[in-house]
């Protein structure tokens, strides 16, 4: 471990000073990345950051726009075109002494933003480091319209792991793949737990308000062309009231329904069908005690057992329950957070999977960040203790 941690070290010096430059939506906005991104720091959103997300990625800031001054609705496109460099590697050491050094565990390319008026983009062009190729990764083209404060969305999307509820979301507790406050998503969340990280494409529509919104999809789990399909169904409810100076966010997602598709050109092959029946619930704060910055992640979700099941396959439905708390030791630098797993993993014996988490978050800037987690597998026989750092960084 100790030299895996030298490596690290060697690491940062050499890359860290040289990250100044902000990600692709910061270009566009003219702002820095904690406009949109909460005390948690990146990737978790603060209220205006799921605006901008809601907006389709079109808002503008200082950023200009080249339009046809006769049509400006029909041509409004940024001036300059806004891509990032997206890179995250791994170091991982546990009971079990196989050391592994994840180098890197993802890159990718993301271009993102505004495309025109109502319209936005999210593109990644990912690195897939089994066989050592870039391919894309995730796609979201969303079309959206506000009226008196409220936006709908349509969202065509496609992704290689992040679910139907890469369609659109907003919370911080791992509903989506993406968006978790630690690296261990299956710890720390229990959407992450029961699987439903899964390859998606599909339609997604939604309504948002800065006090609720509203998400269906349907979808099928593949990435890429599809024939004589028959979607799943995807939906999602949220809260997010301020109460006080906390702000609050209290949600529920539905998965149901088989997807039937096919996938392969062999006439021969008969089609697949998923059933996708599971649950969650979710909740987040994000305020100050005694004027520090203090956050509480709870979770909880079910996938039912089926042998066709996309999620759960076992003998018995799969569930877990999470809780996390993150307080930031100093603002938009530092955080220290402390969670705990209750699980059930649905075989037929040794049912019991719980675990606890610890970790630390160092930001050298805002798009620059170190973690380092300790967890704790409380049922496993063999590696129950592993240690992972990471190094993040996005410009």
């Amino acid at each position: 471990m100790r030299r895996l941690l030298m490596l690290i070290s060697l690491m940062l010096v050499s890359i860290v000073p040289s990250m100044y430059a902000m990600p692709a939506f910061a270009r566009q906005m003219g702002a820095s990345c904690n406009t949109c991104h909460s005390q948690n720091g990146y990737p978790a959103l603060n209220k205006f950051g799921r605006q901008f997300k809601a907006s389709g990625y079109t808002m503008m800031g200082k950023q200009g726009l080249i339009e046809d001054p006769n049509q400006k609705d029909f041509f409004s496109l940024p001036e300059t075109l806004n891509v990032s460099f997206v890179v995250k590697v791994r170091a991982i050491d546990g009971d079990d002494e196989r050391k592994t050094l994840e180098f890197p565990d993802e890159a990718a390319v993301v271009i993102g933003g505004r495309v025109a008026e109502h319209v936005g983009t999210f593109v990644e062009v990912g690195y897939n480091s089994t066989d050592d190729t870039f391919g894309l990764a995730n796609f979201k083209l969303p079309i959206t319209y506000a009226v008196e404060g409220n936006t709908f969305g349509a969202v065509p999307y496609r992704t290689d792991g992040f679910g139907p509820s890469a369609s659109f979301e907003v919370l911080n507790t791992g509903a989506v793949r993406n968006m978790r406050i630690l690296e261990e998503r299956k710890i720390v969340s229990a959407q992450q737990y029961i699987g439903t990280a899964t390859l998606a494409e599909g339609l997604g529509l939604y309504h948002y308000n800065d006090l609720y919104n509203l998400v269906y999809s349907a979808w099928v789990p593949v990435n890429g062309t599809v024939k004589d399909y028959s979607p799943a169904h995807y939906a999602r409810a949220v809260i997010t009231p301020t109460v006080g100076k906390w702000d609050m966010g209290f949600g529920g997602q539905l998965w149901w329904g088989t997807a039937k598709y096919d996938d392969d050109d062999d006439v021969l092959t008969p089609r697949l069908e998923k059933k996708t029946d599971a649950y969650a619930f979710d909740f987040q704060a994000a305020g100050d005690i005694s004027e520090v910055p203090v956050s509480f992640f709870a979770t909880y979700a079910r996938a039912k057992n089926d042998a066709d099941s996309l999620y759960n396959t076992g003998v018995d439905d799969m569930s877990a329950a999470t809780f996390l708390t993150e307080v930031a030791v100093i603002p938009s630098v530092m955080m220290v957070s402390a969670g705990y797993r209750a699980a059930d993993n649905g075989q037929a014996a040794d049912t019991s999977d719980d675990a606890a988490i610890a970790g630390v978050k160092y930001f050298f800037k805002e798009n620059v960040e170190i973690q380092l987690d300790y967890s704790h597998h409380i049922d496993l026989a063999t590696n129950k203790n592993q240690v992972l750092l990471m190094l993040y960084a996005a410009f």
